[in-house]
């Protein structure tokens, strides 16, 4: 990564395909003063890089109102702030902020460097996915549903089901010259999210147990016969697409953009976002659509990140960062900064989904079937951090998907040689590895 040392507020860019993509005490008085550590200047490390023009306006106008100032590190959409974040704490600069998932965000918590900020999400109508002993340890900002694109010209309708997808796959990379398919795998956060909802739509439970006593159920006898089968799909399906190990969200957008798939599963309108830039012929080409079931199956669950502001308690300037993102989440600004990535970030409440400012979006008003997509599935939608018993937190799959695991599940498949069976006994052990 190079950084731009112009600027104080620096922005970090990445190299590679990928970079095309994608938390104690009270608050007490949102006034000025001095924070945590006694610093006046507030550390922010946000992957939203894309968005820093409606960012710096936010932190102009908390600069202007409040006795702190806020220096930016940004890397680019899509790719981890881990390294980054890694990198300040070993040279002894953490971060006061750092704009994440909600799987992240219980970590950082499980580990005790998140703190507290239930002032500025208890009673104001935001989502409390990190919910702990009655302490909130998160701020949502948005919500980002996982979607498919299908190339319309190509598929006749949108196949939906299994069997459907993995004919017109099959008759496309035969007839057509075009992969029918993207299958991700590798240790990166879309194979992760794609195996994930993948397994979800045949019904696998993965996990059962309160959050205090998570139990891995993956290859019990309810669950394991549907685990394999998920795994088989998989691997037919791998027949009708590019080699997709290592590959992250940047990587299946190319594939669209450049042809060489004729579907891919993605982020919400991410790749719309990305391929009007450099193909906008293409994108009317380009229909929406949810994860494919097999017959006779519904959709239950739709993995949607939740992100959003976590205050990192051994930085040097907590009080003032509990402010701002009191601040940030109350700005007149906060609708700009949702839309500045129409179709990909969407308002972490229903409310917001249903304000004028999104139904006024010029670039959402030209894809309604995206809004239909996330309207009817609203209710659907959950984090894998929401993955325990009734909903209840999971450290076990905040941790799995810190690494990756089912990502790398589907490279034991189709990279290793496992079979499907193989395959869930691997994740299985892999997970039952971290319960502690």
């Amino acid at each position: 990564m190079a950084r731009d040392q112009s600027t104080r507020r620096q922005l970090l860019t990445a190299t590679g395909a990928a970079t095309t993509v994608a938390l104690a005490g009270c608050i007490g008085s949102l006034t000025g003063g001095s924070g945590g550590g006694g610093s006046n200047e507030i550390k922010y490390l946000s992957d939203r890089g894309d968005s820093r023009e409606i960012i710096d306006q936010i932190i102009t106008e908390f600069e202007d109102e409040y006795d702190y100032t806020v220096d930016v590190t940004y890397t680019s959409k899509g790719t981890s702030t881990d390294e980054q974040l890694q990198r300040m704490r070993a040279a002894g600069n953490p971060p006061d902020i750092i704009f994440d998932t909600s799987a992240d965000a219980y970590r950082y918590q499980r580990d005790g460097k998140a703190a507290q900020v239930s002032d500025v999400v208890q009673g104001t109508g935001l989502p409390d996915p990190v919910n702990v002993d009655g302490e909130s340890y998160f701020v949502p900002t948005m919500v980002e549903p996982l979607m498919g694109w299908y190339r319309n010209d190509l598929y006749p309708e949108n196949p939906t089901t299994w069997e459907t997808w993995r004919t017109e796959a099959q008759r496309l990379t035969e007839e057509e010259d075009i992969n029918g398919y993207v299958v991700q795998s590798g240790q990166t956060n879309n194979a992760d999210t794609m195996v994930t909802q993948t397994l979800w739509q045949n019904d696998v439970n993965i996990y059962d147990g309160p959050a205090d006593d998570i139990q891995v159920t993956i290859d019990d006898d309810e669950n394991r016969q549907a685990a394999v089968e998920t795994y088989e799909w998989l691997q037919t399906m791998s027949q009708y697409a590019p080699n997709g190990s290592g590959w992250e969200w940047g990587d299946a957008i190319a594939a669209l953009q450049q042809e060489n798939a004729a579907a891919a599963m993605s982020v919400g309108g991410l790749p719309i976002l990305t391929i009007q830039a450099n193909r906008p012929d293409l994108v009317e080409k380009l229909s929406p659509t949810a994860f494919p079931v097999p017959d006779g199956k519904s959709q239950d669950k739709w993995w949607a990140y939740m992100e959003g502001h976590v205050v990192w308690n051994d930085g040097d300037a907590t009080e003032g960062a509990r402010q701002f993102v009191d601040f940030f989440s109350s700005s007149s600004r906060f609708m700009d900064f949702i839309l500045s990535a129409p179709l990909f970030q969407f308002p972490p409440t229903r409310e917001g989904l249903d304000s004028e400012a999104v139904q006024n979006n010029e670039t959402i008003q030209q894809h309604p079937e995206v809004m239909d997509l996330v309207r009817d599935n609203w209710d659907a939608f959950t984090t894998v951090l929401a993955t325990g018993r009734d909903g209840a937190p999971n450290i076990v799959a905040a941790d799995a998907y810190g690494q990756q695991l089912f990502g790398q599940s589907a490279d034991q498949l189709l990279v290793g040689g496992r079979s499907p069976e193989e395959t869930v006994d691997w994740v299985a052990s892999e997970l039952r590895g971290l319960q502690g």
